[in-house]
């Protein structure tokens, strides 16, 4: 079985919750991290695996036009930022994988939604 590249937003080094999703991916056994912008600090970004970037939109954009680019991202950041970066990736036509709240405002998850809906 071919494993899905996925990218991760936030959960460096040092975050518990960033952890807790790659352990579980891991033990799914179906996904492999090989991309990510984990922490605004780039000596702490650099301590993470594979293709680190220096933000979140860089990420979006380079992986989009990967031909082995990431399936899907994994956003483990403050949850005042979850949409700015869900919708970036969505955007960019990568699937998320939120962490919770997906957002802070009702009208934001249902822009989301559309905007998933449209990219599928």
């Amino acid at each position: 079985m071919e494993l899905m590249q996925y990218g991760m937003v936030g959960g460096g080094p040092d975050g518990n919750i960033g952890s807790a999703h790659r352990k579980a991916l891991k033990l799914s056994g179906a996904a492999a991290l090989t991309a990510g912008c984990f922490s605004r600090h780039a000596d702490k970004n650099r301590q993470m695996p594979d293709r680190c970037y220096e933000s979140y939109a860089e990420m979006a954009r380079a992986e989009a036009l990967r031909p082995d680019g990431i399936r899907f991202v994994v956003v483990v950041t403050p949850n005042s930022s979850h949409y700015e970066i869900c919708k970036c990736f969505l955007e960019a036509g990568i699937a998320v994988a939120c962490d919770k709240p997906l957002t802070v405002e009702l009208a934001q998850a249902e822009a989301l939604e559309r905007l998933a809906a449209e990219r599928r």
